[in-house]
């Protein structure tokens, strides 16, 4: 093997390494980007009217330890925290947001859409950094509330 032959062999392997690498980067980029990005609401389509999916709706938030905060039937939407949470870390301190859309569908429909945030305040000693809130995308907290919705959708309908 000459010296050309050996040095085309070393740029051809460094170059499929390179091309390897950048689908690597790809899926990581992907991977880092969508856990900063704004999360999509999680929409569940329900039977009744805007009223009574509503008040259902409102239940269910509070059922869950939410605290109504603003919005309306007529509105189509409800906000809610949670109880401030102190992890015990530095005086650090959590606390969970719950926005809801509420869109009346033809057919005698609501399509309910729910965002879910977490809220951290880090505090170290007499310092503290304001709050960084990020999209929860965890299925089973958004199953939760749609489950609780559910439940509480036909007695709301019966009254």
């Amino acid at each position: 093997m000459t010296l050309k032959n050996i040095a085309l062999f070393i740029l051809l392997a460094a170059s499929l390494g390179f091309l390897a690498g950048c689908e690597s980067f790809d899926s990581v980029r992907e991977s880092v980007g969508g856990r900063f990005s704004p999360a999509a609401p999680v929409t569940r389509t329900f039977a009744g009217t805007s009223r009574d999916v509503y008040q259902a709706a409102r239940l269910a938030m509070i059922a869950l330890g939410y605290e109504f905060v603003r919005g309306g039937a007529a509105q189509g939407r409800l906000e809610g925290v949670s109880p401030i949470g102190s992890p015990g870390e530095f005086g650090s301190s959590r606390q969970r947001e719950i926005s809801i859309q509420l869109q009346p569908m033809e057919g005698g429909t609501v399509e309910v859409a729910v965002e879910l945030k977490e809220a951290v305040e880090e505090r170290f000693d007499k310092f503290s950094n304001a709050a960084t809130e990020t999209p929860l995308r965890e299925p089973a907290a958004y199953d939760s509330f749609f489950g609780e919705l559910e439940r509480r959708l036909p007695a709301q309908a019966a009254k």
